[in-house]
């Protein structure tokens, strides 16, 4: 097996534990190390770039790349790679087409900047978790005619199979997105060229690396897109069913470190030999 050179992580319910801390310690030692290796390390992942960079100490940032918004905003040492976005008229209509359906609360995110139209209730409170500097508008129309929407994330009270459901609505309506859920309560949409897998595409363009120089962990929908451009795609334990079929490798879940212990695994070892025993029964 040849050496990593790129390793692709997803936050929610991958790094994160249920509560949203990890072992930071543990992670920075291993990311510094890793870095001596050349290895370069991903956070990839549907949270805003304000939200993101608050998990991560300053004078770690520095040796991230930090792919938000589904991928489609990139971003190493404050400086923006890439941005894909959904021009206004196309995010305009398709808000107007979820605004006839109740139970569904839309936020605009724009890479640098997040809106919503709530200031109080259930959406309102959860999307101040994710993004505790989302700004209010009372309209979407309100944002400028060149602003280019990196995701539409909508929280949904519905459960994940409905939300599967309205993926599949969206993604046959609007030829130009694509619809993937984002863990149980979450529906996101995107420019189809853009995504998760975008920002893994880019970065191999960038580095010449092949597939097989790549790893990539995730737990959801919306990480298949970079599981398809890696050899090691590596599922969660507590990962979403469907992501499971996709990927080679499953590893153990977020509450128990198990990026953190890959991590270290391959550091020390310099090798994925110790991959084997995590392999799925896909080809």
């Amino acid at each position: 097996m040849a050496p990593l050179k790129l390793i692709a992580i997803d936050l929610d319910e991958t790094l994160l534990r249920r509560d949203k801390t990890y072992e930071v310690a543990r992670f920075n030692q291993v990311l510094k190390e890793l870095r001596k290796q050349s290895v370069l390390v991903a956070i990839v992942t549907g949270n805003s770039y304000d939200k993101v960079k608050d998990y991560f100490e300053a004078s770690i940032r520095p040796f991230l790349y930090f792919a938000c918004d589904n991928g489609n905003y990139l971003v190493q040492n404050e400086v923006t790679l890439k941005k894909i976005g959904i021009p206004y008229e196309r995010f305009i209509e398709i808000i107007d087409f979820i605004d006839e359906f109740k139970g569904y609360y839309p936020a605009l995110c724009l890479g640098d900047a997040t809106y919503e139209r709530e200031s109080k209730g259930v959406g309102h409170e959860i999307l101040a978790q994710f993004n505790p500097r989302v700004q209010r508008v009372d309209s979407f129309r309100e944002l400028p005619e060149d602003s280019l929407v990196t995701k539409i994330a909508i929280l949904s009270q519905d459960d994940l199979d409905r939300n599967k459901a309205l993926v599949r609505i969206i993604n046959e309506r609007y030829e130009d997105v694509t619809a993937v859920t984002s863990a149980e309560n979450w529906v996101d949409i995107y420019n189809c060229q853009g995504g998760k897998g975008s920002a893994i595409r880019f970065l191999k363009e960038r580095y010449q690396l092949k597939a097989e120089d790549c790893l990539a962990m995730g737990d959801s929908l919306n990480d298949e897109s970079m599981m398809k451009e890696v050899h090691y795609s590596v599922a969660m334990e507590n990962a979403d069913k469907d992501l499971v079929m996709q990927c080679r490798y499953q590893i153990g879940n977020n509450n128990d470190q198990a990026v953190v212990q890959l991590m270290e695994d391959y550091q020390q070892t310099g090798s994925l030999d110790f991959m084997q025993k995590y392999r799925t029964i896909n080809i």
